[in-house]
Formats: C-alpha cells, sequence, structure tokens
C-alpha cells in the first residue's frame, strides 16, 4: 500500500480509485444498456425476460442494501471494494460463456451479492469520509463524474472490442471478459492505493462514540427525513430505468444500427454521467443545498421526457432526438449524482453514513425488483411506438412528484434545522 505525503493528493487519488472501481463493477449485470438487442440474441431472451434479469438482480440489491450499509460501518471499506471487484470479475468469466436462462439468473443473483452488498455502501462509506458538509456535493459529483468518465473509456473500448468480431454474439463474449479483465485491475488498483476511512478525532470518548451500536441505527430509521431521501431516488432512479430503453427505441423505431446504437448508449449512459455528474455537484454546492439542486433537476427531467412526444418519428429527426436525450440526461444523471449527498445535509452523523446509505438504498433503488420486468412486459404488449410512449409518459410523471418531494423534504429540512443546535457530524434526531 502506497502512502501519501499530502493529504491532499491522497484524497483525490482515494476518489479516483473509488470512482474507477464503481465506474466498472456495474457493466456486466447492466450489460442491456449498450448491447439491449445483441444480448437479447445471444441469450435467445425475450425482452420480458431480459427484464427479469435485472428484476432478480434488483431483488437481490432490494434484500442486501440495508445490511450492506451496515457491513461497510462494521468492516473494513477497501477489504470489501477489493473482494467485490475480484469476485464480480470471476462471475464474468462465466458470464462470457452465455449459459443458459437459469445460469443467467444466477449469475445476477450473484450479481447483487458482489456490486451491492459487499460494494455499494463501501464506496458511498470513505466518498463521504473524504471531506465535510461543505464538500459533499462536489466530492459526490466527482465521485459519480468519475464513475461516469472511467465508464465511457471502459465501454467505448468494449465497443471496439466488440466490433473487431464479425459474429456478434462472439463480439459480446469479448466485451464481457474485457469488463472482467478490467475488473481485476481496479482491485489490484484497489489494493494499491485505497486507505480504509480515519476517524477524525483522537480522543477516546469521540472514538467509542463513533462506533455503531443498535440503539443508533434505531434512532436513524426514526429519522422521517432519511425515509424521504429514499423516495426522492425512488423517482429520480425509476426515471433512469426508463431513460435505459432509449437504446432499444432508437434501434427498432429509428432504425439505428447497432453499432451506432452501442455508441450513442455510451453516450446516454457514460458520458452524460460524467459531464451531468460534475455539473451537479459544483451547482449544489454553489446553491448550498443538494436538495435545491435536485428541484431544479426534476423540472428538467420533466421537460425533456415530454420532448420525446413531440419530436416526429422521422430519421431525419434524429439529431433533434439526440439532442433532447443528451439535455434530459444532464438532468436525469446530476439528480442521480446527489443521492447520497443528502446525508450530510439532512444532518446524519458521519459515524452512521454507511447505514444511512443503506436504508437510502434499499428504499430508493426499490423499482429494481419490479420495474425492469415491468417495461419489459409492457413493450412486448405494446409494440412499436405506443409502449414507448408510456414510458416516456412515466418519465413525467415521476419528474412532477420528484419535484414535490424535494419542495417538501427541503421545508422538513429548514424545520429541523430552525428548531435543533445541529452541529457538524452531531447525533440526528
Amino acid at each position: 500500500m502506497i502512502k501519501f505525503k499530502s493529504p491532499k493528493v491522497e484524497r483525490w487519488v482515494i476518489l479516483f480509485i473509488v470512482a474507477f472501481a464503481g465506474g466498472i463493477i456495474t457493466k456486466l449485470p447492466y450489460l442491456k444498456d449498450i448491447y439491449f438487442t445483441t444480448l437479447q440474441t445471444a441469450t435467445g431472451t425475450t425482452k420480458t425476460q431480459l427484464g427479469m434479469l435485472l428484476s432478480m438482480y434488483g431483488i437481490v440489491n432490494f434484500i442486501l442494501y440495508f445490511p450492506g450499509g451496515m457491513v461497510a460501518d462494521k468492516f473494513s471499506p477497501k477489504k470489501l471494494i477489493v473482494f467485490s471487484c475480484f469476485s464480480t470479475a470471476l462471475i464474468g468469466f462465466w458470464y462470457a460463456t452465455l449459459p443458459g436462462y437459469v445460469s443467467l439468473l444466477i449469475i445476477h443473483t450473484l450479481f447483487g451479492i458482489t456490486t451491492v452488498f459487499t460494494f455499494w455502501a463501501s464506496m458511498v462509506k470513505i466518498a463521504n469520509n473524504l471531506g465535510d458538509e461543505n464538500e459533499q456535493g462536489r466530492i459526490f459529483g466527482f465521485l459519480e463524474g468519475g464513475r461516469g468518465l472511467v465508464g465511457t473509456v471502459i465501454s467505448l473500448v468494449s465497443v471496439y472490442v466488440f466490433s473487431r468480431f464479425a459474429d456478434e454474439t462472439l463480439g459480446l463474449q469479448g466485451a464481457i471478459i474485457f469488463y472482467s479483465i478490467a475488473l481485476i485491475v481496479a482491485g489490484i488498483l484497489a489494493i494499491i492505493f485505497i486507505n480504509d476511512p480515519k476517524p477524525k478525532v483522537s480522543d477516546k470518548i469521540k472514538e467509542n462514540a463513533n462506533k455503531v451500536n443498535w440503539s443508533d441505527f434505531k434512532e436513524v430509521i426514526k429519522i422521517p427525513r432519511i425515509w424521504m431521501c429514499g423516495l426522492l431516488v425512488i423517482c429520480n432512479y425509476s426515471a433512469v430505468i426508463i431513460f435505459g430503453y432509449l437504446t432499444p427505441y432508437l434501434s427498432e423505431i429509428y432504425k439505428v444500427d447497432s453499432s451506432t446504437v452501442a455508441v450513442l448508449g455510451i453516450i446516454r449512459a457514460y458520458v452524460l454521467m460524467f459531464g451531468g455528474s460534475l455539473l451537479a455537484g459544483l451547482l449544489a454546492d454553489k446553491l448550498k443545498s443538494t436538495i435545491k439542486f435536485m428541484e431544479f433537476g426534476f423540472v428538467g427531467m420533466a421537460a425533456f421526457s415530454f420532448g420525446y412526444l413531440l419530436i416526429p418519428v422521422n430519421r431525419n429527426m434524429l439529431w433533434i432526438l439526440v439532442i433532447n436525450f443528451i439535455l434530459q440526461g444532464l438532468f436525469l444523471l446530476g439528480v442521480k449524482a446527489m443521492y447520497f449527498a443528502t446525508i450530510d445535509e439532512v444532518h446524519i452523523p458521519k459515524k452512521l453514513a454507511g447505514t444511512a446509505s443503506g436504508i437510502i438504498s434499499i428504499v430508493g433503488y426499490a423499482p429494481e425488483i419490479f420495474l425492469y420486468t415491468l417495461v419489459g412486459s409492457t413493450l412486448d404488449n405494446n409494440p412499436g411506438i405506443s409502449g414507448y410512449h408510456i414510458c416516456f409518459y412515466t418519465m413525467a410523471a415521476l419528474s412532477v412528484v420528484g419535484f414535490l418531494l424535494a419542495i417538501a423534504l427541503l421545508a422538513m429540512n429548514k424545520r429541523y434545522s430552525a428548531t435543533h443546535s445541529v452541529a457538524v457530524n452531531s447525533d440526528a434526531e
């Protein structure tokens, strides 16, 4: 493990490595974001079955987000991240054999363990401890932005690998193997560069106070602001899931070829994640409120969701569609970057950052359980553009609800601040 002379250099290197690992680790379970049609053909699955794979992943995630948060508070986040990278890579090599549907369900179940239970809250815990309350927007903006940048580069390389094969199935297998090797590299970098978060207090009393216990946990789940943060995530993340179906929309409705769709899918999923996250972090810090930024973000999400309904289905209008999804993506993924930056703003002590992130995740990511299957079934049962129109209306509705919830949470937080003497990192109510 390398030791740094400068704490600032150490902080940014750790943030980069965590973002590097986080930018790669979800590529395998969300392979359909780029290779939807090819994956469907290579595995012989329907849209509903592909949705079921991600629903299985979502069910496992839902069960494990919360205990994953407690595990991150109790054990070494560094060791958990290293384990996650190596184990996900091994599962990826199995995935590359393109086994039968039952095996694919098992694979996505295992992905839930290695990418969420042992990884997700550990990543949040490390990032949360890299700065104080006033830096959370910027830190999480750079974390998500870094994940987006890494995801962009890694995915572009995977598309290059994919395009080198005349047979698309072989190309898909090559892309999966590439992702798995990249995860091994991420695990090695984590071993070399990441240090576990250090307590910011030195006296024994505060050090003991920084330990998680059952009474602290019970206090956290009683905080209504945490549950409101989770509801905000539901609205945004559900829209993010639907946003992912722009990939088949481009190929089926606008008849865009597979390679171009893959590149546009990378732009949608990762380039916009990078740009939107960085802008979100900077704007949230400028506004001095991640929640206030989310208000504006939901307005933008709603406006551009309606945009899809207004753009004529004409190949000549493809460039307008692309502009619309770029602008929507900046708002959509900008809000997504702020999920866990709200933890400090709603006055949760850093010692419980992992547990708090687990609660927010189990609430906010619950749509993974059913939404992929529901959207896939909707598209199978409503062929053509009608199914996609249902999706776009749903995105708009989710955005409006998210906007109203953000207003409510901001009001709740102001009331709490006005009625409590809140010190940074003090115990929440």
